[in-house]
């Protein structure tokens, strides 16, 4: 029985709850593969220094694949 002061939520909005849930903790999941693949900030400041811009782009869109946003 539902005892609350709001009213019961459907089958759907639950569903729809429980999607949102999923995709957030999904990208979540991305996010946090991608930030421990990532090298340290110091490392991608001297990768830009030494090889330029074009090539830190390059290494970091190899880790944006291998970890992509769905």
């Amino acid at each position: 029985s539902w005892s609350y002061d709001i009213a019961q939520p459907t089958a759907e909005q639950i569903a729809s709850y429980e999607t949102a849930g999923n995709t957030e903790e999904a990208l979540q999941t991305v996010l946090n593969n991608r930030a421990n693949a990532y090298p340290p900030m110091a490392d991608q400041l001297d990768d830009i220094f030494h090889n330029g811009i074009d090539s830190w782009k390059a290494s970091i869109q190899i880790i944006k694949d291998k970890y992509p946003k769905e």
